[in-house]
This record gives structure tokens, C-alpha cells and sequence, in this order.
């Protein structure tokens, strides 16, 4: 009975360059067939890598095979490596084909299966292909690695970044149309914006970027220039410089880093005050019944629509409409006005301020010079104990990292600190500005630095009963500088609007106080219509 077959031709990247092609390959295969009387059923034509038999055109062949179990005699290739380049899988797959009823054999490296001996020269044939891919593998890490070490990245560019080719044909990266994003994204955390509001902000200019990814963008200092080499073997992680062009400043980058690491401290720590626009107060205003934080969210109405609301979370009795709250507050700021008379003391006030602590600056900036030396020498005295082998690979790139990361950020630190002064007039124009426009700066303001605003001009609790707000007291340099407006001459002390009722006195709802208590304190608490 005539002998049946089915050949199958498979190339690698590689191999056409190697005289491998699937036609050559073919036609060696049929003609073997020719030759030997065997009738060919079908033909497999690949071009993936025999690592394993995760193939497309290898797992066709396979449900063939089930299908017509002891139907077909053969599996013809032209060399062993054409079947797998992996010698434990191409073991099992032999038995499982010899199940089926199917011999596997190469036509330039034939194999007798009834002498148990000839097995030896099979594995022979199975295992050089195998030491060749891992020979290849070694080499392409290697070069890899190497290419890493001397600053370029050979690799699927980051985002931010695409791939190209120097003037020498040599990979290389190059900011690509997204590099903006990743500005942004370091810019904003330093402003103080969470991730998960960065990412909205990127989604809505048609970005999309995973929670997990923009972490790791910004713990990568990839976007400043250099590359981190991984440890290997005896030699420890190293940060080199790249010879690609970074995004952001290393300054910006290890500011980042300073960030995210004290968010990270202080991660149990809620951050949903700050998540909706329409609910700034969230956090900051009070229950008149039980004293408790009030919290807030929105409702639906019948038609749909949503509104938002203020609301107790504790005894569940006090709501207050968003809107209504929102827009006292506003009128609230709009009411504090100032002279230039206020102004005046303001810059004084600043100046004041730095002068006075001029000398304490110096004290800390001497002390932080200090912690940079300790943390060099720290680093040179790890260093030799490495060398001297008396810590191994994984604790000196712990504690490498470490060092680095606190001697960056007590650089930073020292910046900062040697900059203040020459950013006196910044701070004192906006300073000035924000005293001149204040519900203007508060409308403008995004919703954390709303509620950082409203904590410094009321250190009190704020309430909300029956359409008034009521405080213990403001801010008390802001009363002084609303005090010294001329325009109170002929009002009453402490009244900075008609709209507002001050009283100088202050007694509790609930707690009886002493008149000595009473007296001492002299707070503010602020009506307001």
C-alpha cells in the first residue's frame, strides 16, 4: 500500500538569507516523494520560529492529524531544526505524533527509529538547533546591554518617544508628538494634581494612559535624559546618561520624585475632597445638629437632572443645596474689600517675613549642605564595601537607589531654599493681586486650591443655618487688614459689609462657658444673608 505524507516548509527571519526559502524547501520535498513513491496529502507553508509549537500553521496541521489518526504515515520535513529548535518539546510532540500513527523524519538527516541507538544522533540533531538560539539569545542580550551601558536605547520606544535612526544608522529615540503629555504630567504633579486627575486631563485631549502606566512614567528617568541600566550577574543597576534627548529637566524629574514619595507616606489619607467641582466645601463646612463634616453629592431629580448637595453623613438631618452654599461663599469674598492702605501693610508684612527668617534660612541651609556631604560620603563608604565584597549585588543597588534619591532631593531642597528671596516680588505681586480680586482668584482656582484658600481666611468651622454662614472667627491679620480700610471710618467696628453682621463675642451652643472664658475669647463669628 502506497505511503502517505504530509511536508511542511518553514522559514525564519533569517533563513531565506541562508538559502532556506519555503520554495526551495519544497521542492526538495517533493521530490524525496517522487522518488521514494509517497503520496503527499497536504502542504504547510510557515514563517514563524520553532522555539515552540505554538505555530498557526503547526496547530492546523495538528487538528489535520487528529482527524485522520492513522491515516497519515509521515511528517516530512527537509532538517530537524525546520521541526523545532527546542529539544524537550520536540520530544513530546514526536510522542504525541506517534500516537496519531505519524513518523517524523528529516529528509537531509534521516533517522532509523527501530535501532534504540539512533536516538543519540536525534537528540544531536534537536539539541544544536536549541544551543543556537541560546548562543543567539546571549549575543542579542548582551549587545543589548551593552548598548544600554553606553547610552542608547535599542529598544520599543516609551511613550513620549518614537524610534528612529542616527545619522550613523544606529537606533536611537527621539521625542515624538506625545512628548507633550509627559510634560504635562510632571508638570501637574508639581502643581499638586493627583494622577488620577492627570489622566482624566490627557483623556479628554484623546490620550488614553493606564493607572499602572502613568506611574511608571513618572518614576522613569528616561524622561530626563538617562538610561538605568539593570543589575546583571556581579554588576550592580547604574544610571548613565543617554544620548537621547529628554523631556523634562532632571531638576523637575527628582522633584517629582521628592512628591510622589511623600504621597506615598501618606497614602491612607482621603483625597475625595477634592474630586468634583461642584462640591468645594466638601470637607470644610460642618453640621449645625451634631458638629460632624459634612460630605457631598448629587442627586437626580425626577426629570433627569442633577443637582448637588451638602449633606451629614452622622445624624443625616442638615442638607444644603451646593448652589446656594457655593454662591454665598463667592459673595462672601466679593464683600472683602481692601485699600491701598491694606496693601501697604501686606508688602511690609512680606518683607518682614523674609527678613525674619533670613537667619533661620541660613541655619538650614548650612544643616543641608551638611546632610549632602553625609549622604556623598555614605555613598563613596558603600561603594568600597562593595568592592570589597562584604555586600552582595541586591543591597548595594537598594541602597544605591536610596542615597541617590535623598541626596537629589536634599539638592533640590537647598534650590529652593537659596531662591526664595530673588522670588519676593512674584509672590508679593500675586500677593497683592489676590487681595485686589479674591472671589476673581477663587473662581480661577482649581478645587484643592479652593479649599486651601477658604482654610486659611476661615480656621474655623463653617455653618450653614437657614440660608446664613457662620463662623467662630477669620483670619486674624485679614480682619486687621479689612480694619484699616478707610472706608469703615463711619461704620461700625468690624462690620465690612451690609450685608454682614459681626459680633465680637462668641458663645457656645451647647457648653456654658465662665465669664473669664467668654471674655478671653475674642474671635469673630461672621453672619452672612
Amino acid at each position: 500500500m502506497k505511503k502517505t505524507a504530509v511536508i511542511m516548509s518553514r522559514v525564519s527571519s533569517d533563513d531565506q538569507v541562508r538559502g532556506y526559502s519555503l520554495d526551495v524547501q519544497f521542492e526538495q520535498l517533493t521530490k524525496y516523494c517522487q522518488r521514494h513513491d509517497v503520496e503527499i496529502l497536504k502542504h504547510y507553508r510557515e514563517d514563524h520560529s520553532a522555539k515552540n509549537f505554538n505555530r498557526p500553521e503547526f496547530q492546523k496541521f495538528l487538528e489535520y492529524a487528529k482527524q485522520h489518526k492513522n491515516q497519515i504515515d509521515y511528517l516530512l520535513v527537509t532538517t530537524w531544526d525546520r521541526f523545532s529548535r527546542n529539544m524537550t518539546d520536540a520530544n513530546l510532540m514526536l510522542r504525541t505524533l506517534k500516537g496519531l500513527g505519524i513518523e517524523v523524519q528529516a529528509i537531509e538527516q534521516p533517522i532509523d527509529f527501530s535501532i534504540p541507538e539512533s536516538k543519540a544522533m536525534l537528540a544531536i540533531y534537536l539539541v544544536f538547533p536549541e544551543i543556537d538560539n541560546d548562543r543567539r539569545s546571549l549575543k542579542i542580550r548582551g549587545g543589548i546591554r551593552g548598548s544600554l551601558k553606553a547610552g542608547r536605547w535599542c529598544r520599543q520606544a516609551p511613550m513620549g518617544y518614537r524610534n528612529t535612526r542616527d545619522n550613523k544608522n544606529k537606533p536611537i529615540i527621539v521625542p515624538s508628538e506625545k512628548a507633550e503629555y509627559i510634560q504635562y504630567a510632571f508638570n501637574q504633579i508639581i502643581k499638586g494634581k493627583s494622577q488620577v486627575e492627570i489622566r482624566k486631563d490627557i483623556k479628554n485631549k484623546g490620550v488614553i494612559i493606564s493607572r499602572n502606566n502613568i506611574s511608571l512614567i513618572l518614576r522613569n528617568p528616561m524622561y530626563m535624559g538617562k538610561i538605568l541600566v539593570p543589575a546583571k550577574d556581579d554588576e550592580p543597576k547604574v544610571l548613565v546618561e543617554g544620548l537621547h534627548q529628554g523631556i523634562i529637566s532632571e531638576e523637575v524629574f527628582y522633584q517629582v520624585q521628592n512628591i510622589l514619595s511623600k504621597r506615598k507616606k501618606k497614602s491612607n489619607r482621603p483625597i475625595y475632597n477634592s474630586m468634583r467641582e461642584e462640591l468645594p466645601l466638601r470637607g470644610l463646612i460642618y453640621c449645625s445638629n451634631c458638629q460632624s463634616k459634612m460630605t457631598g453629592s448629587p442627586s437626580r431629580s425626577q426629570n433627569g437632572k442633577q443637582y448637588f448637595y451638602y449633606h451629614c453623613n452622622h445624624c443625616k438631618k442638615d442638607r444644603i443645596s451646593a448652589i446656594n452654599a457655593n454662591k454665598t461663599i463667592e459673595s462672601i469674598l466679593d464683600d472683602f474689600k481692601f485699600s491701598r492702605g491694606a496693601e501697604t501693610i501686606y508688602e511690609m508684612m512680606v518683607q518682614k517675613l523674609l527678613s525674619g527668617n533670613e537667619k533661620q534660612a541660613a541655619i538650614k541651609r548650612k544643616k543641608l549642605n551638611a546632610e549632602i556631604d553625609q549622604t556623598t560620603k555614605r555613598l563613596e563608604k558603600l561603594q568600597d564595601l562593595y568592592v570589597d565584597d562584604k555586600i552582595d549585588i541586591e543591597s548595594y543597588s537598594e541602597t544605591y537607589d536610596r542615597y541617590c534619591l535623598k541626596r537629589e532631593a536634599l539638592k533640590q531642597e537647598l534650590k529652593s531654599l537659596q531662591t526664595v528671596n530673588s522670588q519676593y516680588r512674584t509672590w508679593l505681586n500675586r500677593g497683592v493681586h489676590l487681595l485686589k480680586n479674591m472671589k476673581e482668584y477663587y473662581n480661577k482656582s482649581s478645587v484643592k486650591q479652593k479649599q486651601k484658600l477658604l482654610s486659611s481666611i476661615f480656621p474655623e468651622n463653617l455653618f450653614f443655618e437657614d440660608n446664613k454662614c457662620r463662623t467662630t472667627r477669620i483670619n486674624d491679620v485679614l480682619r486687621f487688614m479689612l480694619q484699616i480700610d478707610n472706608e469703615l471710618g463711619n461704620k461700625k467696628r468690624g462690620q465690612f459689609s451690609n450685608k454682614l453682621k459681626l459680633s465680637s463675642r462668641v458663645e457656645s451652643e451647647r457648653i456654658e462657658l465662665s465669664s473669664k472664658q467668654v471674655t478671653k475669647e475674642l474671635s469673630t463669628r461672621l453672619f452672612y444673608s
